[in-house]
């Protein structure tokens, strides 16, 4: 696979040539959240209510000569927060980064690091995009930090397997780059067939390890009035094998998907299934979908303990890897988008945990301030007893406590140049 430094000085001389196309883009954002946690929640020990700031500046460079392609995108991340050890606590114990700052630690190249960092604030930096691309009619090859996103869950996804994003994500405009061999033939049909070899490291020695990559392929059939997709892959050792349907029903979409993942003692399901549908509401567009989903991984029961998700070591292993983000088996999911003026879209979106009873409502508003200027805000809102998912799960260290999420306020401003 290309080095870093081969990778950058490729696209350096394909932007230099009489023939490229190059562009140059980007984005400002500044997103604020307001969390206030419930008196019995660990996470109200550090500070309550708890206020983010986050700031995020993506810079692109893409060029096109002939069948090359080049791409390079830069990000600058800071978060400010008088109370930063909160979110630092809090990501400790769901085993991911605070505010999503994310290290190389398993990339085959570390292309990111931090600039300062104080007891109330952090700025950091990373290559998000970095990839050179050879296409034909028939043929497309990229290497370099790139992502990639299969499945067609609306909400939860369980042929997604490379970074997926979060239920509840709210600004899910650039997925997490990972350095990769991807390759893609295409067919007269509109078929393709797909595949990706993932190189990771080992976080302990530091090794490229056949146990911490990934490789894998996927055939797209493409036919009249359906679409079909066939994966099959090895991803942290474990092998696994899914399908997707996409079709049509009463002049809506459909989309039903399945994956089985052998850990070596186990088979593991995973199933989502979601109908999409379109209307018009008093004059207004309104789209909408409502989806199902199991997730065999899952812990069955409707009160659970933190010790309870650590014992099921299937579970806790992707919890901590940020392949999966729910604890419970059974889930519905439900949600519309209300073109309230061509300005202003409303997007309320309801997750239930149907195994616990417990849930949370999110609510967006997203409005055009003016071109290329947006405004985004709205809330998360769990709900459910003690020792359930949206309610908080039992800490074990003290059973009067719990993990419970908080009730958010957030907002945020987006400019793209």
């Amino acid at each position: 696979m290309l080095n870093k430094h081969l990778l950058a000085f490729c696209f350096l001389s394909l932007t230099a040539t009489a023939t490229a196309e190059t562009n140059f883009g980007g984005h400002v954002k500044y997103f604020y959240s307001y969390s206030d946690f419930p008196d019995d929640s660990v996470y109200a020990e550090n500070a309550n209510p708890y206020r983010e700031s986050l700031g995020n500046l993506r810079l692109k460079a893409e060029t096109h000569s002939g069948n090359w392609d080049a791409r390079l995108h830069y990000e600058l991340n800071g978060i400010y927060s008088t109370e930063l050890s909160n979110c630092i606590f809090r990501s400790g114990l769901a085993g991911r980064s605070c505010a999503g700052l994310v290290s190389d630690q398993n990339q085959l190249f570390d292309l990111s690091s931090i600039i300062s960092e104080s007891d109330d604030s952090v700025l950091f930096q990373r290559i998000d995009r970095l990839v050179l691309a050879y296409s034909t009619e028939k043929l497309v090859t990229r290497v370099g930090r790139q992502a990639i996103s299969w499945g067609n869950g609306m909400v939860y996804n369980p042929l997604d397997l490379f970074n997926p994003f979060p239920p509840d994500a709210i600004d899910t405009e650039y997925k997490r780059g990972e350095d990769m061999l991807y390759l893609q033939g295409l067919f007269n049909n509109g078929s393709d067939l797909q595949g990706l070899y993932i190189p990771r490291r080992n976080p302990a020695n530091g090794e490229v390890e056949s146990s911490q990559s990934a490789l894998a392929g996927k055939y797209h059939w493409l036919s009249s009035g359906y679409e079909l997709d066939i994966l099959a892959a090895r991803n942290y050792g474990d092998t696994v094998i899914g399908a997707a349907y996409t079709g049509e029903w009463h002049e809506n979409v459909i989309n039903a998907s399945a994956a089985v993942t052998h850990t070596g003692d186990e088979n593991y399901w995973s199933v989502s299934a979601n109908y999409n549908y379109s209307a018009i509401l008093q004059g207004k567009n309104l789209t909408g979908f409502v989806e199902l989903y199991y997730n065999g991984f899952g812990l069955s029961g409707n009160r659970h303990t933190v010790e309870d998700v650590i014992d099921q070591q299937a579970l806790f292993s992707r919890l901590l890897r940020g392949e999966l983000f729910t604890i419970g088996k059974y889930y519905l999911a439900t949600g519309t988008v209300l073109e309230a003026t061509p300005l202003l879209n409303l997007n309320p979106v309801l997750f239930i945990n149907l195994g616990d009873g417990s849930a949370m409502l999110q609510f967006i508003g997203t409005y055009s301030l003016a071109q290329n200027f947006d405004l985004l805000a709205g809330f998360n809102l769990p709900m459910g007893a003690d020792g359930t998912e949206f309610g908080g799960i039992e800490a074990t260290s003290d059973p009067e406590q719990y993990l419970s999420p908080a009730n958010t306020l957030f907002a945020r401003l987006a400019w793209y140049f």
